[in-house]
């Protein structure tokens, strides 16, 4: 993955898993990376990270987070049947694609699907202190894997 813009942030509005000090926490995570001959590399944690490091893996640039998000959003409303039963009771199917095409909104396993099959793409996301989260839905001889 591409290296990530630097920027400063305000500690206190960042999740405690995100905040500074946290580098030397995950040298676990960098050691099952390392097997797989993988790195970590930093992108813009500003809600938009899920669509910036999709970005960066496709393209080489988490800039273009916005296609991706965009991209993402557009399958889940074209795909409607088949996501609407996952959105929260509460939220209507309409409010939460209005809410997830907006910048800055955390994605979760719905965009992961969503992404996954609007790209074509097996997609496996490597967390800290938690078991790996994958969307496989293609064959490993027919669409790539990406990680995130």
């Amino acid at each position: 993955m591409a290296e990530g813009k630097h920027q400063k942030i305000n500690s206190d509005k960042l999740p405690h898993w995100k905040k500074p000090g946290r580098e030397r926490d995950i040298s676990e995570l960098r050691a099952e990376l390392d097997v797989l001959g993988l790195k970590i590399v930093q992108v813009t944690p500003d809600g938009n990270c899920f669509f910036r490091a999709l970005a960066d893996q496709l393209e080489g640039n988490e800039d273009k987070h916005e296609k991706y998000r965009n991209m993402v959003v557009r399958f889940i409303k074209n795909n409607r049947e088949m996501f609407e039963p996952f959105v929260e009771d509460e939220v209507s199917f309409d409010e939460y694609r209005r809410s997830m095409g907006q910048e800055g909104n955390w994605s979760g396993h719905v965009e992961l699907q969503a992404a996954s099959l609007a790209t074509h793409c097996n997609i496996c996301i490597h967390r800290h202190g938690s078991p790996s989260l994958y969307a496989q839905n293609f064959d490993v001889h027919e669409a790539p894997q990406i990680h995130l």
